[in-house]
């Protein structure tokens, strides 16, 4: 493929820079494929900023149709979808596959079940149709936010008519889009719309109308995306004001361009508001979880608090009773004479340094009285005093003999 040939693409694309390419036409085999080469070759060759899908199409096939949803939906590349005219059935599918959907302020969006030509068999709807009305709904129900019965009632429609049709500010007050999703065009072309579709009641005829207004209606001007264009021509819409309106401003002075100014500003607050409310409450949440978790830090904060206090005494009574055990440990080795009274500070030091080490060098001195018992019931002790004693007789003999005798006869001294 190249970017010569391709057939749905709108303009120059460019790398970096918003592309469009259109879906005018019924979802069919061919139309759906030829879209998705072309979409593919946009987002995978060209890279542009965002891909703008342009869709003015009556819808048709639900299968083929589900091919380009799922092409739109999972595309890397940003995404908008924009009503250019109508978008009917099946094309309201590929319309809400865009990242941000917008309708041009004179767009018709038409919701309704899906169906098989010739489907009435006799147990009423057939399965296939249910499951695709399923399908449909959930896209619905997830790519808008609305609840389940209320995507019901508009693919039903009231009775007897298939379906619901929205312009854009039903669009907008069903809940389908935000009021700045639509797209303001000037006042006469809106007017020319209206009054062209008033007497059509099937899609063709509408569908026919939109392309050649959309043939007359000039292409974005600005280079940014389609949002942003809607929130500049916001303010710049041409609004004729009421009677009640003109009343107010001739009373306050106002000019004319003036009350639109104001106007316009209301508008876009009356607009905000919904998101204001959601804003209000997710801060109100977030308050709210605050609190609980400064709550907790002060629970934590005073469990810390308890917890030191508790390790503070702990350490201090466990300290009195190692000083309690190192001062009876000394003093009962000084009781014992295993130690002098002098040297008590310094065992008390050792003690305090090394307890076990202090302890166990004083259980290896034995005590006084022990030292004295050990001396008396040694052997060799006991020998030697023996010998000393018998030693010290027979010196004493001696002496005797030698002045008495040895039969006691004393001699003369000399």
């Amino acid at each position: 493929m190249d970017i010569n040939t391709l057939e749905y693409v709108v303009g120059e694309a460019k790398t970096g820079e918003p592309a469009v390419i259109r879906f005018f036409g019924c979802v069919t085999k061919e139309t759906t494929s030829r879209f998705n080469d072309e979409f593919d070759f946009l987002e995978n060759i060209v890279r542009p900023s965002c891909i703008r899908v342009l869709i003015n199409s009556e819808g048709g096939s639900v299968l083929y149709g589900m091919s380009t949803y799922s092409t739109i939906a999972n595309a890397k590349v940003d995404t908008e979808c924009v009503i250019e005219g109508i978008a009917a059935s099946m094309a309201s599918i590929i319309w809400a596959a865009g990242k941000r959907s917008l309708m041009r302020d004179y767009a018709i969006l038409m919701i309704h079940n899906p169906m098989l030509p010739g489907d009435d068999t006799d147990d009423g709807v057939s399965d296939m149709v249910q499951a695709f009305t399923r399908q449909i709904e959930t896209i619905y129900r997830k790519r808008f936010g609305l609840k389940a019965e209320h995507v019901r009632a508009i693919m039903n429609g009231e009775a007897g008519k298939d379906g619901t049709y929205f312009d854009a500010p039903a669009a907008v007050k069903a809940g389908i889009i935000p009021a700045e999703n639509v797209i303001r065009t000037s006042k006469q072309l809106c007017e020319k719309v209206h009054d062209e579709i008033a007497a059509m009641t099937d899609t063709a005829s509408i569908q026919e109308l939109m392309s050649r207004i959309s043939a007359e209606n000039k292409l974005f001007e600005t280079e940014g995306t389609t949002l942003n264009q809607t929130e500049n021509n916001m303010a710049n819409e041409n609004k004729t004001q009421g009677f009640e309106y003109g009343a107010i401003a001739a009373s306050l002075g106002m000019k004319d361009k003036e009350v639109k100014d104001v106007m316009a500003r209301i508008s876009e607050l009356a607009a905000l508001e919904p998101r204001y409310k959601e804003l209000e409450k997710s801060l109100s949440d977030a308050q709210t979880v605050i609190a609980g978790k400064e709550a907790a830090i002060q629970n934590l904060q005073k469990d810390l608090s308890a917890a030191t206090a508790q390790l503070a005494s702990f350490q201090k009574k466990e300290k009195e009773e190692q000083a309690s055990r190192i001062e009876t440990l000394v003093e009962n080795a000084i009781t014992e004479g295993k130690i002098g009274r002098e040297a008590k500070t310094q065992w008390v030091e050792m003690a305090t340094s090394n307890f076990a080490l202090a302890e166990s060098t004083l259980a290896s001195i034995p005590v006084r009285e022990k030292i004295s018992e050990a001396i008396a019931t040694d052997t060799g002790n006991v020998q030697a005093a023996a010998e000393a004693a018998r030693t010290a007789e027979q010196l004493m003999a001696e002496k005797v003999t030698e002045v008495v005798g040895k039969n006691f006869e004393f001699r003369k001294l000399g």
